[in-house]
């Protein structure tokens, strides 16, 4: 498993990120915080790569990204961010098609019956939290999940490329895209509580957790990689516990044994394609 020296980190700070990103709803608008994280993301990744992409295939992945980022964002400022977490992961019965379709990657059975049973068990973690959903924030955030799965797609296509200056670009290109929309809903009020959230979403929540993302991407298929994000609710869980110092509902704990599941269910070796894959 050579994605998982990227994807433990990934799944620690994609989960605390969730919480970050609440917090500094409470400070900025949706469009201008992220506007924010994305040029400062930018900034840091460019002044490693020292050089930018500009291509139509990392424009087209910025349009994605953004339009992913900005569904979430503005989903989160309706939803608890545990109820984000679980929204977003239905991503994975997203990639499936897109996959297919963008760069003609057959899934295997065993590919196909994680990502279901592993989806699953992201709705069994998810009965407790279903109380309190609102139809807007529940639209916008399963919206964001067809948007990730559109640019985790693009990633793939994009393997070849240098992956510190595509998201250096993707970001630098996103910033400008959200700063433009952020202004017809402009608020901004910048303290001390709502720098450590940016610095978080713009740097281990953003530029490292893109590239992270990014990397697994690259070395290994979309649909084998997409349902090794169960891990993230499934560490949610864990983390809420010991933050709220609470032993974990039978809701999480089954979800958390199903997700399990899903992702062993995945890497079964031997998996048979769907479709004999071209030669």
């Amino acid at each position: 498993m050579r994605e998982i020296k990227f994807l433990l980190p990934y799944v620690v700070f994609t989960s605390l990120s969730y919480f970050f990103a609440k917090n500094g709803l409470a400070f900025a608008s949706p469009l201008t915080f992220m506007a924010l994280r994305y040029a400062i993301a930018g900034l840091i990744l460019l002044a490693i790569s020292r050089r930018v992409i500009i291509s139509k295939d990392v424009i087209v992945l910025t349009f994605f990204t953004v339009l992913s980022t900005s569904f979430w964002i503005y989903g989160l400022s309706f939803v608890s961010p545990s109820q984000s977490a679980v929204l977003s992961y239905t991503m994975p019965l997203f990639s499936l098609p897109i996959a297919f379709l963008l760069v003609r990657e057959r899934p295997t059975r065993a590919e196909i019956a994680g990502i279901i049973v592993g989806f699953t068990g992201v709705a069994i973690y998810g009965i407790p939290l279903f109380h309190g959903f609102t139809e807007i924030g529940l639209f916008l955030t399963i919206v964001n999940a067809i948007f990730w799965a559109t640019f985790t797609v693009l990633y793939r296509k994009l393997k070849d490329e240098e992956p510190y200056s595509v998201n250096a670009t993707q970001f630098l290109l996103g910033s400008v895209m959200l700063m433009a929309a952020s202004a017809f809903d402009f608020k901004l009020n910048f303290t001390l509580s709502f720098a450590e959230d940016l610095i978080w979403m713009a740097t281990v929540g953003g530029a490292l957790q893109f590239l992270l993302w990014n990397m697994m991407i690259r070395i290994s298929k979309v649909n084998r990689i997409t349902v090794l994000a169960f891990a993230v609710p499934m560490f949610a869980v864990v983390l809420e516990a010991l933050m709220l110092r609470q032993f974990p509902s039978v809701f999480s704990i089954t979800g958390i044994a199903v997700m399990f599941a899903g992702i062993s269910v995945s890497r079964l070796r031997g998996g048979i394609a769907i479709v004999k894959p071209e030669v």
